[in-house]
Protein backbone atom coordinates (compact mmCIF):
# COMPACT_ATOMS: atom_id res chain seq x y z
CA UNK A 1 0.00 0.00 0.00
CA UNK A 2 1.45 3.35 -1.07
CA UNK A 3 1.89 5.71 1.89
CA UNK A 4 -0.12 8.92 1.86
CA UNK A 5 1.31 12.03 3.52
CA UNK A 6 -1.09 14.45 5.18
CA UNK A 7 -0.18 17.93 6.42
CA UNK A 8 -0.21 18.56 10.16
CA UNK A 9 -2.84 21.31 9.78
CA UNK A 10 -5.72 22.24 7.50
CA UNK A 11 -4.80 23.30 3.96
CA UNK A 12 -4.34 27.01 3.31
CA UNK A 13 -7.24 29.00 1.92
CA UNK A 14 -6.70 30.89 -1.31
CA UNK A 15 -9.07 33.81 -0.64
CA UNK A 16 -8.78 35.70 2.63
CA UNK A 17 -11.52 34.39 4.93
CA UNK A 18 -13.99 36.51 6.82
CA UNK A 19 -14.23 36.39 10.60
CA UNK A 20 -17.53 34.47 10.46
CA UNK A 21 -16.45 31.88 7.88
CA UNK A 22 -15.92 28.15 8.72
CA UNK A 23 -12.15 28.65 8.42
CA UNK A 24 -12.26 29.92 11.99
CA UNK A 25 -14.18 26.98 13.40
CA UNK A 26 -13.14 23.42 14.19
CA UNK A 27 -14.14 22.37 10.66
CA UNK A 28 -11.35 24.57 9.32
CA UNK A 29 -8.82 22.66 11.43
CA UNK A 30 -9.91 19.19 10.37
CA UNK A 31 -7.12 17.33 8.54
CA UNK A 32 -8.68 14.37 6.64
CA UNK A 33 -6.38 11.66 8.03
CA UNK A 34 -7.67 8.29 6.72
CA UNK A 35 -9.14 6.43 9.70
CA UNK A 36 -8.62 2.88 10.90
CA UNK A 37 -11.39 0.37 11.40
CA UNK A 38 -11.89 -1.01 14.95
CA UNK A 39 -11.19 -4.57 13.77
CA UNK A 40 -8.06 -3.64 11.82
CA UNK A 41 -4.76 -5.20 12.87
CA UNK A 42 -2.52 -3.01 15.04
CA UNK A 43 0.35 -3.89 12.72
CA UNK A 44 -1.33 -1.72 10.07
CA UNK A 45 -1.40 1.20 12.50
CA UNK A 46 2.24 0.59 13.41
CA UNK A 47 3.19 0.75 9.73
CA UNK A 48 1.25 4.02 9.32
CA UNK A 49 3.04 5.60 12.26
CA UNK A 50 6.42 4.56 10.85
CA UNK A 51 5.65 6.14 7.49
CA UNK A 52 4.14 9.32 8.98
CA UNK A 53 6.20 10.39 12.00
CA UNK A 54 4.23 13.66 12.28
CA UNK A 55 1.09 11.79 13.36
CA UNK A 56 0.56 11.60 17.12
CA UNK A 57 -2.60 9.48 16.83
CA UNK A 58 -4.87 7.82 14.29
CA UNK A 59 -8.68 8.08 14.27
CA UNK A 60 -10.71 4.88 14.57
CA UNK A 61 -14.07 5.02 12.78
CA UNK A 62 -16.80 2.41 12.37
CA UNK A 63 -18.59 1.52 9.17
CA UNK A 64 -21.17 4.30 9.61
CA UNK A 65 -18.50 6.98 9.77
CA UNK A 66 -18.90 7.48 13.51
CA UNK A 67 -15.90 7.79 15.80
CA UNK A 68 -15.07 4.65 17.73
CA UNK A 69 -11.86 5.84 19.33
CA UNK A 70 -8.37 7.26 18.90
CA UNK A 71 -5.21 5.17 18.70
CA UNK A 72 -2.26 7.05 20.16
CA UNK A 73 1.29 6.48 18.92
CA UNK A 74 2.48 6.01 22.50
CA UNK A 75 0.36 2.84 22.87
CA UNK A 76 2.34 1.01 20.18
CA UNK A 77 5.99 -0.14 19.98
CA UNK A 78 8.64 2.41 18.99
CA UNK A 79 9.01 3.20 15.28
CA UNK A 80 11.96 2.61 13.02
CA UNK A 81 15.22 4.46 13.51
CA UNK A 82 17.04 6.40 10.83
CA UNK A 83 18.92 3.26 9.79
CA UNK A 84 15.74 1.31 9.40
CA UNK A 85 16.37 -0.88 12.46
CA UNK A 86 13.64 -1.34 15.00
CA UNK A 87 14.38 0.78 18.09
CA UNK A 88 14.25 -0.89 21.49
CA UNK A 89 10.87 -0.18 23.02
CA UNK A 90 10.53 1.21 26.53
CA UNK A 91 9.28 -1.24 29.10
CA UNK A 92 5.92 0.54 29.05
CA UNK A 93 5.48 -0.40 25.39
CA UNK A 94 4.83 -3.74 23.84
CA UNK A 95 7.19 -5.43 21.48
CA UNK A 96 6.32 -5.23 17.76
CA UNK A 97 5.59 -8.93 17.65
CA UNK A 98 3.08 -8.62 20.47
CA UNK A 99 0.71 -6.43 18.41
CA UNK A 100 0.46 -8.88 15.54
CA UNK A 101 -3.11 -10.03 15.21
CA UNK A 102 -4.37 -7.63 17.89
CA UNK A 103 -7.29 -5.45 16.76
CA UNK A 104 -7.01 -1.68 16.98
CA UNK A 105 -9.99 -1.59 19.34
CA UNK A 106 -7.87 -3.31 21.98
CA UNK A 107 -5.38 -0.43 22.27
CA UNK A 108 -7.38 2.66 21.26
CA UNK A 109 -8.76 5.30 23.59
CA UNK A 110 -12.53 4.72 23.34
CA UNK A 111 -13.33 8.20 24.64
CA UNK A 112 -11.34 10.73 22.63
CA UNK A 113 -12.17 14.42 22.64
CA UNK A 114 -14.79 15.11 19.96
CA UNK A 115 -15.23 18.69 18.75
CA UNK A 116 -18.19 19.66 16.61
CA UNK A 117 -17.17 21.26 13.32
CA UNK A 118 -19.11 24.47 14.07
CA UNK A 119 -17.22 25.14 17.32
CA UNK A 120 -15.38 28.52 17.31
CA UNK A 121 -11.63 28.51 17.82
CA UNK A 122 -11.78 30.13 21.26
CA UNK A 123 -14.19 27.47 22.51
CA UNK A 124 -11.91 24.68 21.27
CA UNK A 125 -9.15 25.85 23.58
CA UNK A 126 -11.51 25.88 26.55
CA UNK A 127 -12.74 22.37 25.78
CA UNK A 128 -9.19 21.06 25.42
CA UNK A 129 -8.18 22.38 28.83
CA UNK A 130 -11.39 21.40 30.60
CA UNK A 131 -12.47 18.08 29.07
CA UNK A 132 -9.28 16.31 28.00
CA UNK A 133 -5.89 17.96 28.59
CA UNK A 134 -4.16 14.91 27.04
CA UNK A 135 -5.59 16.02 23.69
CA UNK A 136 -3.07 18.88 23.76
CA UNK A 137 -0.54 16.22 22.69
CA UNK A 138 -2.58 13.64 20.81
CA UNK A 139 -4.98 16.04 19.10
CA UNK A 140 -8.77 15.89 18.86
CA UNK A 141 -11.32 14.58 16.39
CA UNK A 142 -13.60 16.93 14.50
CA UNK A 143 -17.09 15.63 13.79
CA UNK A 144 -20.19 16.85 11.98
CA UNK A 145 -23.52 15.44 13.10
CA UNK A 146 -21.57 12.74 14.91
CA UNK A 147 -19.57 11.65 11.86
CA UNK A 148 -15.83 11.92 11.48
CA UNK A 149 -14.43 14.92 9.55
CA UNK A 150 -10.76 14.93 10.42
CA UNK A 151 -8.07 15.33 13.03
CA UNK A 152 -7.36 18.65 14.72
CA UNK A 153 -4.06 19.55 16.37
CA UNK A 154 -2.99 22.18 18.84
CA UNK A 155 -0.40 23.38 16.34
CA UNK A 156 -3.12 23.94 13.76
CA UNK A 157 -5.30 25.64 16.37
CA UNK A 158 -2.53 28.05 17.36
CA UNK A 159 -1.71 28.90 13.74
CA UNK A 160 -5.35 29.50 12.82
CA UNK A 161 -5.97 31.53 16.01
CA UNK A 162 -3.03 33.76 15.14
CA UNK A 163 -4.46 34.17 11.64
CA UNK A 164 -7.85 35.05 13.11
CA UNK A 165 -6.30 37.63 15.44
CA UNK A 166 -4.41 39.23 12.58
CA UNK A 167 -7.54 39.31 10.42
CA UNK A 168 -9.57 40.81 13.26
CA UNK A 169 -6.94 43.53 13.68
CA UNK A 170 -7.08 44.30 9.95
CA UNK A 171 -10.88 44.41 9.96
CA UNK A 172 -10.93 46.70 12.99
CA UNK A 173 -8.38 48.97 11.35
CA UNK A 174 -10.44 49.10 8.16
CA UNK A 175 -13.61 49.78 10.17
CA UNK A 176 -11.79 52.61 11.97
CA UNK A 177 -10.69 54.13 8.66
CA UNK A 178 -14.21 53.88 7.25
CA UNK A 179 -15.62 55.51 10.39
CA UNK A 180 -13.10 58.34 10.11
CA UNK A 181 -13.99 58.86 6.45
CA UNK A 182 -17.69 58.91 7.33
CA UNK A 183 -17.10 61.43 10.13
CA UNK A 184 -15.05 63.66 7.85
CA UNK A 185 -17.77 63.50 5.20
CA UNK A 186 -20.42 64.31 7.81
CA UNK A 187 -18.40 67.22 9.13
CA UNK A 188 -17.89 68.62 5.63
CA UNK A 189 -21.58 68.20 4.85
CA UNK A 190 -22.67 69.94 8.06
CA UNK A 191 -20.18 72.75 7.50
CA UNK A 192 -21.50 73.37 3.99
CA UNK A 193 -25.13 73.08 5.05
CA UNK A 194 -24.65 75.33 8.05
CA UNK A 195 -23.21 78.02 5.79
CA UNK A 196 -26.13 77.68 3.37
CA UNK A 197 -28.65 77.86 6.23
CA UNK A 198 -26.97 80.64 8.20
CA UNK A 199 -27.07 83.16 5.35
CA UNK A 200 -30.87 83.28 4.85
CA UNK A 201 -31.51 82.64 8.54
CA UNK A 202 -29.47 85.69 9.55
CA UNK A 203 -31.49 87.82 7.14
CA UNK A 204 -34.77 86.42 8.50
CA UNK A 205 -33.74 87.16 12.07
CA UNK A 206 -32.67 90.68 11.15
CA UNK A 207 -35.99 91.47 9.44
CA UNK A 208 -37.90 89.91 12.35
CA UNK A 209 -36.07 92.16 14.82
CA UNK A 210 -36.83 95.23 12.66
CA UNK A 211 -40.52 94.31 12.69
CA UNK A 212 -40.44 93.62 16.43
CA UNK A 213 -38.88 97.02 17.15
CA UNK A 214 -41.23 98.79 14.69
CA UNK A 215 -38.29 100.62 13.11
CA UNK A 216 -40.35 101.65 10.07
CA UNK A 217 -43.42 102.57 12.07
CA UNK A 218 -46.01 101.04 14.38
CA UNK A 219 -48.01 98.00 13.38
CA UNK A 220 -51.70 98.31 12.76
CA UNK A 221 -52.20 95.12 14.76
CA UNK A 222 -50.13 94.66 17.99
CA UNK A 223 -50.08 90.90 17.38
CA UNK A 224 -47.57 91.44 14.57
CA UNK A 225 -44.96 92.51 17.11
CA UNK A 226 -45.44 89.24 19.04
CA UNK A 227 -45.25 87.23 15.83
CA UNK A 228 -41.99 88.98 14.91
CA UNK A 229 -40.59 88.22 18.38
CA UNK A 230 -41.50 84.54 17.95
CA UNK A 231 -39.81 84.45 14.53
CA UNK A 232 -36.62 85.98 15.94
CA UNK A 233 -36.64 83.62 18.93
CA UNK A 234 -37.15 80.59 16.66
CA UNK A 235 -34.31 81.78 14.43
CA UNK A 236 -31.95 82.12 17.38
CA UNK A 237 -32.85 78.62 18.56
CA UNK A 238 -32.22 77.22 15.08
CA UNK A 239 -28.89 79.03 14.89
CA UNK A 240 -27.86 77.52 18.24
CA UNK A 241 -28.82 74.07 16.99
CA UNK A 242 -26.74 74.51 13.82
CA UNK A 243 -23.73 75.63 15.84
CA UNK A 244 -24.07 72.71 18.27
CA UNK A 245 -24.38 70.21 15.42
CA UNK A 246 -21.27 71.52 13.73
CA UNK A 247 -19.25 71.64 16.95
CA UNK A 248 -20.29 68.10 17.96
CA UNK A 249 -19.40 66.79 14.51
CA UNK A 250 -16.00 68.48 14.69
CA UNK A 251 -15.44 66.99 18.14
CA UNK A 252 -16.21 63.51 16.80
CA UNK A 253 -13.64 64.05 14.06
CA UNK A 254 -11.06 65.49 16.51
CA UNK A 255 -11.13 68.71 14.52
CA UNK A 256 -12.51 70.95 17.25
CA UNK A 257 -9.71 73.28 18.30
CA UNK A 258 -9.28 75.54 21.29
CA UNK A 259 -8.38 79.22 21.04
CA UNK A 260 -6.73 79.55 24.44
CA UNK A 261 -6.48 82.87 26.19
CA UNK A 262 -6.59 84.36 29.66
CA UNK A 263 -10.23 84.33 30.74
CA UNK A 264 -11.79 86.41 33.52
CA UNK A 265 -13.92 83.62 34.98
CA UNK A 266 -16.00 85.92 37.18
CA UNK A 267 -16.97 88.20 34.29
CA UNK A 268 -17.88 85.30 31.98
CA UNK A 269 -19.82 83.37 34.64
CA UNK A 270 -21.90 86.32 35.85
CA UNK A 271 -22.47 87.58 32.31
CA UNK A 272 -23.66 84.17 31.12
CA UNK A 273 -26.07 83.82 34.04
CA UNK A 274 -27.46 87.28 33.26
CA UNK A 275 -28.14 86.26 29.65
CA UNK A 276 -30.49 83.49 30.80
CA UNK A 277 -32.20 85.39 33.60
CA UNK A 278 -35.10 86.59 31.44
CA UNK A 279 -35.67 83.18 29.87
CA UNK A 280 -35.61 81.51 33.29
CA UNK A 281 -38.07 84.03 34.74
CA UNK A 282 -40.55 83.23 31.97
CA UNK A 283 -40.51 79.64 33.27
CA UNK A 284 -40.85 80.73 36.89
CA UNK A 285 -37.24 79.86 37.74
CA UNK A 286 -34.69 82.09 39.49
CA UNK A 287 -30.97 82.14 38.64
CA UNK A 288 -28.53 83.12 41.39
CA UNK A 289 -24.73 83.30 41.41
CA UNK A 290 -22.24 82.54 44.15
CA UNK A 291 -18.99 83.15 42.32
CA UNK A 292 -16.16 84.60 44.46
CA UNK A 293 -14.78 87.81 43.00
CA UNK A 294 -11.21 86.69 43.68
CA UNK A 295 -11.34 83.59 41.47
CA UNK A 296 -8.05 83.32 39.56
CA UNK A 297 -7.96 83.70 35.77
CA UNK A 298 -8.29 80.61 33.62
CA UNK A 299 -6.37 79.58 30.53
CA UNK A 300 -9.23 78.49 28.28
CA UNK A 301 -11.26 79.20 25.17
CA UNK A 302 -13.59 81.97 26.33
CA UNK A 303 -16.26 81.35 23.69
CA UNK A 304 -16.39 77.63 24.50
CA UNK A 305 -16.44 78.34 28.25
CA UNK A 306 -19.45 80.58 27.75
CA UNK A 307 -21.04 77.91 25.55
CA UNK A 308 -20.57 75.25 28.24
CA UNK A 309 -22.06 77.44 30.96
CA UNK A 310 -25.01 78.35 28.74
CA UNK A 311 -25.67 74.66 28.07
CA UNK A 312 -25.56 73.74 31.76
CA UNK A 313 -27.71 76.69 32.85
CA UNK A 314 -30.24 76.11 30.05
CA UNK A 315 -30.46 72.43 30.96
CA UNK A 316 -30.96 73.26 34.65
CA UNK A 317 -33.74 75.73 33.84
CA UNK A 318 -35.37 73.17 31.56
CA UNK A 319 -35.59 70.54 34.31
CA UNK A 320 -36.54 72.85 37.18
CA UNK A 321 -40.26 73.41 37.89
CA UNK A 322 -41.89 76.71 38.82
CA UNK A 323 -40.52 78.51 41.88
CA UNK A 324 -37.28 76.55 41.56
CA UNK A 325 -33.76 77.96 41.88
CA UNK A 326 -30.68 77.47 39.73
CA UNK A 327 -27.41 78.39 41.41
CA UNK A 328 -24.10 79.03 39.63
CA UNK A 329 -21.12 78.53 41.95
CA UNK A 330 -17.36 78.80 41.55
CA UNK A 331 -14.45 77.65 43.68
CA UNK A 332 -10.85 76.48 43.62
CA UNK A 333 -10.43 73.01 45.12
CA UNK A 334 -7.62 71.95 47.43
CA UNK A 335 -5.79 70.30 44.54
CA UNK A 336 -5.83 73.56 42.57
CA UNK A 337 -8.60 72.56 40.14
CA UNK A 338 -11.23 75.19 39.33
CA UNK A 339 -14.88 74.14 39.67
CA UNK A 340 -17.81 75.94 38.06
CA UNK A 341 -20.98 74.24 39.25
CA UNK A 342 -24.61 74.63 38.22
CA UNK A 343 -26.98 73.36 40.91
CA UNK A 344 -30.75 73.15 40.47
CA UNK A 345 -33.75 72.16 42.57
CA UNK A 346 -35.28 70.26 39.69
CA UNK A 347 -36.50 66.73 39.11
CA UNK A 348 -33.09 65.06 39.22
CA UNK A 349 -32.11 61.97 37.25
CA UNK A 350 -31.48 58.31 37.82
CA UNK A 351 -28.23 56.73 36.64
CA UNK A 352 -29.96 55.35 33.54
CA UNK A 353 -31.48 58.73 32.68
CA UNK A 354 -28.13 60.46 33.18
CA UNK A 355 -26.39 58.05 30.80
CA UNK A 356 -29.09 58.73 28.20
CA UNK A 357 -28.82 62.51 28.66
CA UNK A 358 -25.07 62.39 27.98
CA UNK A 359 -25.59 60.68 24.62
CA UNK A 360 -26.08 62.79 21.47
CA UNK A 361 -29.81 63.34 20.85
CA UNK A 362 -30.56 61.66 24.17
CA UNK A 363 -33.42 63.23 26.10
CA UNK A 364 -34.95 62.26 29.42
CA UNK A 365 -38.53 61.26 28.79
CA UNK A 366 -40.81 63.02 31.28
CA UNK A 367 -43.59 65.59 31.22
CA UNK A 368 -41.36 68.48 32.32
CA UNK A 369 -38.77 67.77 29.62
CA UNK A 370 -41.40 67.38 26.91
CA UNK A 371 -42.80 70.79 27.78
CA UNK A 372 -39.49 72.44 26.85
CA UNK A 373 -37.71 72.81 23.54
CA UNK A 374 -34.52 70.76 23.30
CA UNK A 375 -32.41 68.62 20.99
CA UNK A 376 -30.30 66.57 23.38
CA UNK A 377 -27.00 68.00 22.08
CA UNK A 378 -26.11 70.40 24.90
CA UNK A 379 -24.77 68.00 27.52
CA UNK A 380 -22.81 65.71 25.14
CA UNK A 381 -21.21 68.76 23.55
CA UNK A 382 -20.39 70.25 26.96
CA UNK A 383 -18.73 66.98 27.98
CA UNK A 384 -16.62 67.00 24.81
CA UNK A 385 -15.64 70.65 25.29
CA UNK A 386 -14.52 70.28 28.91
CA UNK A 387 -12.55 67.14 28.02
CA UNK A 388 -10.91 69.13 25.23
CA UNK A 389 -9.67 71.47 27.98
CA UNK A 390 -8.21 68.47 29.81
CA UNK A 391 -10.95 68.58 32.44
CA UNK A 392 -14.09 66.61 33.16
CA UNK A 393 -17.84 67.00 33.62
CA UNK A 394 -18.74 65.98 37.18
CA UNK A 395 -22.41 65.12 37.74
CA UNK A 396 -24.29 64.46 40.99
CA UNK A 397 -28.02 63.88 40.72
CA UNK A 398 -30.77 62.35 42.81
CA UNK A 399 -34.32 61.74 41.73
CA UNK A 400 -36.73 64.46 42.94
CA UNK A 401 -33.89 66.29 44.73
CA UNK A 402 -32.04 68.08 41.94
CA UNK A 403 -28.84 67.92 39.96
CA UNK A 404 -25.39 69.49 40.22
CA UNK A 405 -23.23 69.59 37.10
CA UNK A 406 -19.69 70.88 37.44
CA UNK A 407 -17.04 71.90 34.94
CA UNK A 408 -13.73 70.83 36.51
CA UNK A 409 -10.66 72.49 34.98
CA UNK A 410 -7.25 70.97 35.77
CA UNK A 411 -4.83 72.91 38.03
CA UNK A 412 -2.41 73.58 35.15
CA UNK A 413 -5.04 75.81 33.51
CA UNK A 414 -5.73 77.85 36.63
CA UNK A 415 -4.01 81.15 37.33
CA UNK A 416 -1.95 81.22 34.13
CA UNK A 417 -1.94 83.51 31.15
Amino acid sequence: MKPVDFPPSAPSIMAEPHMDEPAFTAAGLAVPVPPLAPVEDCAVALARFRRQPELAALPVVDGDGRVAGLLERSRLPAGDGEDGAVQPAPESRMRPASVAGMPVSGLMDPSPLLIDGSTPLAEIGRQLAKLKPAALVTGFLVVEQGRYLGVGTVTGLMARSAEQTELRARELEEARRQAERAIRAKTAFLANMSHEIRTPLTAMMGFAELLEQEVLGPHANPLYREYARDIAEGGRHLMELINDLLDLSKADADRLELVDGTVDVVRVAIGTARLLTERASRHGVSIATAVPLDLPPLRADERKLRQMLLNLLSNAVKFTPNDGIVMLRGRVAADGALWLSVQDTGIGMTGEELAKALEPWGQVDNALARAQVGTGLGLPLTKRLIELHGGRLDVASRRDEGTTMSLVFPPERVGRG
